[in-house]
């Protein structure tokens, strides 16, 4: 059977490779066809093949642990000529180059106008920006809080312009952004920083420009998650999440900018797995636990047709998150939930299974061919289906979507991580960030003409971002050139360890990750170990007569955790820099917000940023209080010799402008992601010592 089906697979392959001198035409058939048109000639099938959004999943086929898919291989190109899919949704292991994802892009389209409605597909991706990035050598800019906390809708609607510029270049039609959740629960353990604010206000005027910067260089918006994930407690990728408010209550709060978005003609809206306990009471018993649960919004009509739908006036197109998040896949049954979500006036499926083999393709089919039953039988309703294909098709007609020309890779080079893309993105990094205390001036350092720096931080992937930032300011004057500094990286280690590298500086700067509120917890034997040795190095350097710079690079709220820190600036994203960024060459993507906090503390930029979130206070096991410690709109200036308090997030002062270019000094890292989970590996502790724009691989001292 296998052997067959290698056969079809290559004689379909085969078929592809000499059809496409026909595309082209086939390609300007469908975009001079109306909408009508093309539904009327569409099978039931074929219409629920447009509904669906399919991953490219490491494929696995003789090879447990999968390999990235680069490029389609011959049973995934006949898997989607042989069907008529609405769209595909790449992640970053798809996107290893800029050739390469162009070549990527424009085979996925080529397979799909070879297939028998010869529809292009949405391309789409979760560029968010910040913490959530695919484009491996693009620019992932700063992050939606950070763009709150700078305040500045022009820089939100030019970050919006970086990131549809660069993805567009690459055949990426459809960014799944922005994220409009407002964010008002610190516990929070999968929106956080990526909301704008706790403020639905800031949310709304931030999400807006957002909608327009894409949309302006012609990219298709995802506005999520509907009706609202950011007063969560539970990641709905690892649960089924709920909120226990009432319709009143979200109407003042989480649907605010949804009906911005609504206004501001967003093209598609993502619905969340979060059940809304007084909102949809109808259940469905789980296929896991065997216990009752309530629809989630992604399957109730409620919330998808009453409230999106008829109340906020909304008649475009609908997707679901992903259908394999195990709030979905671990409670209902695929076929089921896919008819409840197209019954509730959903569009689009997104990802409904893994496709890593050949056994997922035939899996996938039966799928495709259940649904269509269901549709026939009349358990689905077939005008809801066609309503949403005809929506489908709209928005692909209106953005030139059927009109497809293959992007080009010379011109995706010139865009995607250029120079310029990079030097806004940190500039714009640098607005935000928010000096949050500053006693006895600490802040901004003066180093003098042989300064010396003791810098910690707590992943292996931070290493080069001092360095880069000590050569780019170096060149410019504003630090001297014999200032040098001990980049540690820390994890593994006690604080005393570090005794003489603390007593040799004249700054510790120490950075604090915060992925979740077990960071917190320096009694959490798995997850508090940062805490522990924050603590430890605080009173360490303040024995030794040393001021402690904390830099809260992640989630803000860690800012009341370490009180005792001489001064705090807040970053809002921990992206680092795993390789030096490389004049004139394609080089790996790096985070803007460390850097703009390294030269903030340097004195090469004023902070204007405020707080766009209430920072509350913690209690001594580390939970957060009803106490807000910072508020909203929070945030300290330097002034001369003087440091003022703004407290108001609409406040903005001119930072120094930046344009010297990077040092090409590079280092190894193999460091993991933190935000994954996962721990990096034991590793020899790594110092630079840098004179000049050179780092220099130096002992630790005793």
């Amino acid at each position: 059977m296998r052997k067959i089906q290698k056969i079809a697979s290559l004689l379909s392959a085969a078929a592809v490779a000499l059809s496409a001198v026909s595309l082209t035409a086939t390609a300007a058939e469908s975009s001079e066809k109306t909408v009508e048109q093309m539904l009327s000639e569409m099978t039931t099938e074929q219409k629920i093949e447009q509904m669906m959004m399919i991953t490219l999943r490491p494929w696995s086929d003789g090879n447990d642990e999968g390999v990235s898919v680069t490029a389609l291989n011959d049973e995934q190109k006949r898997f989607i000529v042989e069907h008529n899919f609405g769209g595909v949704c790449l992640f970053a292991d798809n996107i290893q180059s800029t050739a390469q994802t162009v070549a990527l892009t424009d085979e996925i389209q080529q397979a799909a106008l070879g297939s028998a409605c010869g529809i292009p597909m949405l391309i789409s991706a979760d560029q968010e920006g910040g913490i959530i990035y695919r484009l491996s050598t693009g620019t992932p800019t700063c992050g939606n809080m950070a763009l709150g906390a700078a305040d500045a809708p022009e820089l939100t609607y030019e970050n919006a312009k970086i990131i549809g510029s660069e993805i567009k270049a690459l055949g990426i039609n459809t960014d799944l952004a922005p994220v409009l959740d407002v964010n008002n629960n610190p516990s929070n353990p999968i929106i956080n920083i990526r909301s704008f604010s706790s403020s639905a206000s800031l949310v709304s005027k931030h999400g807006a420009q957002y909608i327009k910067g894409l949309q302006d260089e012609g990219v298709i918006t995802c506005s999520k998650h509907f009706p609202g994930h950011g007063d969560t407690a539970t990641d709905s990728h690892t649960g089924l999440p709920l909120i226990n408010k009432s319709y009143e209550e979200l109407q003042t709060q989480e649907l605010i900018p949804f009906k911005m978005a609504v206004s501001s003609s967003t093209d598609m809206i993502m619905t969340a797995h979060i059940q809304f306990l007084q909102i949809e009471t109808e259940t469905y018993t789980s296929i896991s636990s065997g216990e009752k649960i309530n629809l989630p919004a992604t399957l109730s009509k409620t919330v998808i047709t009453d409230i999106l739908r008829d109340d906020c006036g909304y008649d475009g197109v609908v997707s679901t998150d992903s259908m394999m998040m195990d709030a979905i896949q671990k409670n209902f049954d695929i076929v089921d939930s896919a008819a409840l979500a197209i019954n509730a006036d959903v569009d689009i499926i997104l990802e409904p299974m893994f496709i890593k083999s050949s056994d997922d393709i035939t899996k996938m089919e039966k799928y495709i061919t259940d649904i269509a039953a269901r549709v026939e039988e009349g358990d689905i309703s077939g005008e809801t289906v066609d309503k949403s294909v005809a929506r489908i098709l709209r928005m692909k007609k209106e953005r030139g979507i059927l009109d497809y020309t293959a992007p080009s890779a010379e011109e995706a080079q010139k865009t995607v991580g250029s120079a310029e893309h990079r030097e806004k993105a940190l500039q714009i990094a640098e607005k935000a960030i928010t000096l949050i205390k500053n006693d006895g001036d600490v802040l901004p350092l003066k180093l003098g003409e042989n300064g010396r720096i003791a810098f910690f931080y707590p992943y292996a992937n931070c290493e080069n971002t001092l360095p880069f930032v000590l050569g780019r300011l170096k060149k410019e004057g504003v630090v001297a050139e014999g200032v040098t500094a001990d980049c540690i990286w820390h994890r593994y280690h006690n604080a005393d360890e570090f005794e003489e590298n603390v007593k040799d500086s004249d700054a510790v700067i120490l950075s604090f990750e915060m992925y979740s509120t077990d960071n917190l917890d320096a009694s959490n034997e798995g997850r508090g170990w940062q805490a522990r040795f924050a603590d430890d190095l605080i009173a360490l350097a303040h024995k030794n007569g040393k001021k402690v710079i904390l830099i809260s690079a992640n989630i803000p709220y860690d800012a009341a955790r370490f009180s005792d820190a001489d001064a705090i600036v807040a970053a809002y994203c921990a992206n680092s820099m795993n390789e030096m960024p490389v004049e004139g060459a394609e080089s790996l993507a790096y985070g803007e917000n460390y850097p703009a906090a390294l030269i903030t503390i340097l004195g090469g930029n004023m902070p204007s940023g405020k707080l766009p979130v209430d920072v509350y206070a913690v209690d001594e096991n580390a939970v957060y209080t009803d106490e807000v410690l910072y508020p909203l709109g929070y945030g300290l200036e330097y002034k001369g010799e003087e440091t003022t308090t703004a407290s108001t997030a609409a406040s903005t002062s001119t930072s120094s402008t930046t344009t010297s270019t990077a040092s090409t000094t590079s280092a190894k890292n193999s460091s993991a992601n933190p935000n994954t989970g996962s721990e990096l590996p034991a590793a020899a502790l790594l110092m630079f010592t840098l004179s000049g724009a050179a780092a220099v691989l130096s002992r630790k001292k005793r």
